[in-house]
């Protein structure tokens, strides 16, 4: 998976390493309470299990930190599973993957598309930090689940398990990567730990722990919030009260619970560290609601739009930034309660909880566009929570 468009936000927004100069609010510092919502304690029994997977990670390592290159050892990695997910992700030729490997041992040699060159020159320093997630695993593993508990409605529990492994050198720009399980129900992940704590190397071992457990909770989370949506009427039957709009609002809703862990916590509430970006993305939403509603008379224009809410290219760039941005302003205003209340209603309750906290005064939240707003007020409002 490439790098979250809602991090891209606050990349392009200069907010990578502190939150905007011009808020006169303080971010929490290192060590200080979160106010990230994936940090509040979860209210549902919902079981989501983590199992973690560090051997691709410390046998790379070990081949890497030898005095030289073992073409057996290197051999014997392929048959690790993600090994096999690397190099079946990465489309590279056999072979690839132990001529990378050597070439970690030769500055001569060109990488052809897994660079384990640097990781053989900070092997010391990934030596200690897999001993140090070894050690904490088991803290590991509960911050990572409770994380993707905290935000799922309580009214119905889900059961959840989710595999990820640790390992080095995935190729391309990934820091993780989704591999379909064998009968097509659901997932495991493969996590470069090279890429996903790139920029969390200096700092101290209980922050690297929690910015990997971010990573794997969003993962974990996604899987949590598709059961339940499975199990939940709102979310199984399309909405025909939306209209045009169902399938724009549905996406949103369904990409921006996931998408609010992309976000460090650091940068939350939204609103205030990523204001401009939230009003620009926002905008976009609005902009194709507007382009849906002035559809509904023809068809191949409207068919058009519906086909471009459904790429995934959607999802990334305006679905999931758009319902974080939402899911955010929900929870800063309104309260933790009635976001989940909002998420067990469908679509429609999480999109109109999020009008009624951004018309309230001082909320700083950009208000849904005419044409979703028009749709919202068509029919009766659902019940406040």
């Amino acid at each position: 998976m490439k790098t979250h468009a809602l991090l891209a936000l606050i990349l392009a927004s200069g907010c990578a390493s502190a939150p905007p100069p011009q808020s006169s609010v303080a971010a929490p510092a290192p060590g200080t309470a979160s106010r990230a919502p994936y940090d509040s304690p979860p209210v549902a029994s919902d079981t989501v299990t983590i199992d973690l997977d560090l051997d691709a990670a410390r046998r790379i390592l070990a081949l890497l930190s030898a005095a030289t290159f073992n073409p057996d050892e290197a051999r014997a990695l392929e048959s690790l599973p993600a090994v096999k997910a690397a190099i079946r992700d990465s489309k590279r030729p056999p072979g690839a993957f132990e001529h990378d490997l050597a070439a970690a041992f030769d500055d001569k040699t060109r990488v052809t598309g897994f660079d384990f060159r640097k990781i053989r020159e900070d092997r010391a320093h990934w030596a200690q930090l897999l001993a140090m997630i070894s050690g904490r695993e088991a803290q590991l593993t509960k911050l990572t689940s409770d994380r993707a508990r905290a935000l799922l409605p309580a009214d119905r529990p889900v059961s959840v398990t989710l595999a990820i492994s640790l390992t080095f050198g995935l190729p391309g720009r990934a820091d993780h990567i989704a591999v379909p399980d064998a009968d097509g129900a659901g997932w495991s992940v493969v996590v470069d730990l090279s890429r996903a704590l790139s920029d969390a190397q200096s700092s101290l071992p209980a922050e690297q722990i929690q910015h990997l457990s971010r990573l794997m909770a969003a993962e974990a989370y996604q899987r949590a919030w598709a059961e339940y949506r499975v199990g939940n009427p709102a979310w199984q039957r399309r909405d025909a009260t939306l209209g045009q709009l169902e399938p724009l609002l549905r996406r949103v809703a369904e990409a921006g619970p996931v998408a609010i862990y992309s976000v460090d916590e650091n940068f939350f509430p939204l609103a205030v560290w990523l204001k401009q970006p939230m009003k620009d993305n926002l905008d976009e939403l609005n902009r194709v609601a507007d382009r849906l509603a002035s559809a509904e008379g023809d068809l191949d224009a409207r068919m058009s739009v519906a086909a471009e809410i459904q790429k995934p290219e959607f999802t990334a760039r305006v679905a999931g930034p758009a319902g974080a941005f939402l899911a955010d302003g929900i929870i800063q205003v309104l309260g933790l309660d009635a976001y989940r209340a909002a998420l067990a209603g469908g679509p429609r309750a999480f999109f109109s909880t999020y009008g009624r906290a951004s018309e309230r005064k001082g909320s700083g939240l950009v208000p849904l566009g005419k044409a979703i707003h028009v749709q919202l007020a068509a029919t009766p409002q659902p019940p406040k929570p």
